[in-house]
């Protein structure tokens, strides 16, 4: 999957999230999403792996949208899928944030 197609992805499943349809996005889509970020191939999306999933310009637009700089909501956004706080997002992490 490439950059563009990761970011439109993920901007449907975000939409999808604040309208309560998670439910549809299959555990198969998620897990290609997050191996697609997987740069190293170590099983995490790191930090670094996540900033170069998305496009400035697409973190700028929903930055703005909850009122933050664009670093303070890449730093939010990521700990949000990093539940046990240890600097890398699973599979499973991701999954779990979808369906919350």
């Amino acid at each position: 999957m490439k950059k563009n197609n990761i970011t439109i992805v993920l901007a449907i499943l975000f939409t999808g999230i604040f309208s309560g349809c998670t439910a549809l996005v299959p555990d198969s889509m998620l897990n290609a999403i997050h191996q697609d970020m997987d740069k190293n191939h170590d099983g995490y999306v790191d930090y670094n792996e996540y900033l170069k999933s998305g496009s400035d310009e697409d973190f700028a637009e929903a930055a703005k949208e909850e009122g933050m700089t664009v670093e303070e909501y890449q730093k939010w956004e990521f700990n949000r899928a990093d539940a046990d706080r240890n600097g890398k997002v699973t599979a499973q992490e991701l999954i779990d944030l979808f369906r919350k």
